[in-house]
């Protein structure tokens, strides 16, 4: 759906990005109107009794909706699209959810057109999943308040019918991501989840300024965050208690938000730049502000209007404010530097983003000085420094040695990941940026000097060593190939050379590598290690023993150095 309504403004706009702009600001005054109908449906169910203050509370959760700061990053970018889009077709859905119950009886059209506007919103951005839940438990709740003898179980099997769908998304998304977090089995885990969703809880009611990065393990505040997060979740408990004993507009909205993070609390792990952000909450923010309207409804009408008066003010101020720092990546990312001095996922951003594509590697340096965590400060500067040899230093001298050696030092910085790397999918990010950093750096090297034994030699021992032995195939060979590869160099050069082969399947090519590298001068004597098994392989029982005997004698049985 995302793609659909890019492909719409290209056709009728081309490249005008104010047209993107507008499209998005669109998408998100037609969310207003849905609000105030959901908000409108929902109250006069919950609160039955009060169905004369319905419009007045709708109108007032539209407000806070419309100013909350919290929809500025997903309003003012263009590639926050898909979360307006899907907070628009959630919206529908849970708008068509809302008028199923009608005058008591079960209207399958309404029904129908809920799965049809949900799914959209689920291929507008998968997160959307959970509108499912949210959906099922209205339904769950019109059903038990139906007479017993007058229940309808089919406003049941609509409920799990909008589970199974998005259950069936979940699934497909889940088996066609390719890139993965590992999942660890510690406290941090939970440590994570929780101050997770404390920051969503802070920044939904807060009129704090906004940002595009937030630390979470690196907050100071992080104990309280975790609190708050805990107390949320026992608040929605409760809240669900309330909600199956007797209506309770409180304990359903803290229930739907709980619910509309559950994709953004971690729980599976993803690696996003930062743990939290703003656009999370482009539709969280509705029970958010519900539950803020219906608990101010205890008051009299002059101390309420008065409270909501200040919320809608304060965040009016820094909706206001916040779109000053869009107006470029440099000042976005000034401003979360000044903001949160010393974390890293903002220097690392303006490092690699901007002051290293511009070549200005000094003012690098001094961004990379200010990183609070020693390791990750010494990985940037050693990128930066590589970065240096590689694009000034190698194409000034035509010699890349240098480079080659200042690659080698940051892969091998890459390789030791900090203890955080299992927990902190910032982190995790960040690494694997990293890597794809000194992929490219790679990539130019043996670009501007494919002729070069040396690159060659050194790229092929690194694709080994990072097991993509097809690309390792390429430049090995071409190292072989080459008469000023040193002597020294040519046994290690076969024998990786012959691991390539072997791993890519070229039985016949890894022995013949092989046995040209036990032909060099001292050769490796973990080498029979690899013919053995070249020999086994092609059914010579008799010569892989001996090879493998005299694997056994090596003094390490590793195959790659």
């Amino acid at each position: 759906m995302r793609d659909l309504s890019y492909w719409f403004d290209l056709t009728l706009f081309g490249l005008n990005p104010a047209a993107f702009r507008m499209h998005n600001i669109l998408l998100y005054l037609l969310c207003l109107p849905l609000i105030y109908g959901v908000t409108l449906g929902v109250w006069r169910y919950f609160r039955p009794t009060d169905t004369a203050s319905a419009p007045w509370a709708a109108a007032a959760v539209t407000t806070l909706f419309a100013l909350h700061p919290s929809h500025v990053e997903a309003v003012v970018t263009i590639a926050g699209r898909k979360d307006v889009l899907s907070a628009m077709f959630s919206l529908l859905a849970l708008w068509f959810a809302v008028r199923v119950r009608q005058q008591r009886e079960f209207s399958p059209i309404y029904a129908a057109a809920t799965l049809l506007a949900m799914e959209a919103a689920i291929l507008a951005k998968a997160t959307a999943v959970a509108v499912a839940p949210v959906i099922a438990m209205l339904w769950l709740t019109y059903w038990r308040d139906q007479p017993k003898p007058g229940r309808r179980h089919v406003l049941l099997l609509w409920a799990l019918a909008s589970l199974f769908l998005a259950g069936s998304f979940a699934l497909i998304f889940g088996v066609a991501t390719t890139k993965r977090v590992p999942f660890y089995f510690g406290i941090e885990a939970a440590t994570r989840s929780f101050a997770v969703l404390g920051w969503l809880a802070r920044l939904a009611v807060s009129p704090e300024e906004r940002h595009y990065l937030y630390p979470v393990f690196e907050d100071p505040y992080l104990p309280f965050m975790v609190a708050l997060g805990v107390a949320v979740l026992a608040a929605t408990v409760a809240g669900g208690v309330m909600i199956l004993r007797k209506r309770s507009l409180a304990g359903f909205a803290l229930a739907v938000f709980l619910l509309l993070c559950m994709p953004s609390l971690q729980l599976i792990p993803y690696a996003p730049p930062s743990l939290v952000s703003d656009r999370f909450l482009a539709l969280a923010v509705w029970p958010a502000t519900l539950l803020i309207v219906a608990l101010s409804w205890r008051l009299k009408p002059e101390p309420r209007a008065a409270l909501l008066l200040v919320i809608a003010l304060s965040w009016s101020y820094q909706t206001v404010l916040h779109p000053r720092d869009w107006r470029g990546a440099e000042a976005l990312l000034d401003t979360e530097l000044r903001a949160y001095p010393g974390y890293y996922m903002p220097a690392a951003y303006k490092i690699y983003g901007l002051q290293l594509p511009h070549g200005l590697h000094d003012d690098a340096i001094e961004t990379a000085n200010r990183i609070t965590p020693p390791q990750i400060r010494k990985l940037m500067i050693d990128l930066i420094n590589a970065h240096q040899a590689v694009h000034i230093d190698a194409v000034a001298t035509d010699n890349p040695q240098k480079a080659i050696g200042l690659l080698w030092e940051l892969f091998f910085d890459l390789k030791q990941p900090p203890v955080q790397f299992q927990w902190n999918p910032s982190i995790y990010n960040l690494w694997e940026s990293m890597n794809g950093l000194f992929v490219d750096q790679w990539k130019y090297l043996y670009k501007r000097f494919p002729d070069d034994a040396l690159v060659n030699y050194n790229a092929g021992l690194w694709m080994v060593n990072v097991r993509k032995y097809t690309d390792a195939i390429v430049h090995l060979r071409a190292a072989t190939q080459s008469q000023r590869l040193p002597d020294s160099m040519r046994a290690t050069a076969f024998q990786n050379l012959g691991l390539a082969y072997l791993a890519s399947g070229h039985i016949a090519d890894a022995e013949s590598a092989l046995v040209t590298a036990l032909n060099q001068p001292q050769p490796d004597i973990r080498v029979h290690c690899l013919l053995a098994m070249v020999y086994k392989q092609t059914g010579r029982l008799d010569e892989a023993a001996g090879a493998g005997s005299r694997c056994r004698n090596a003094p390490d049985k590793k195959t790659v150095h």
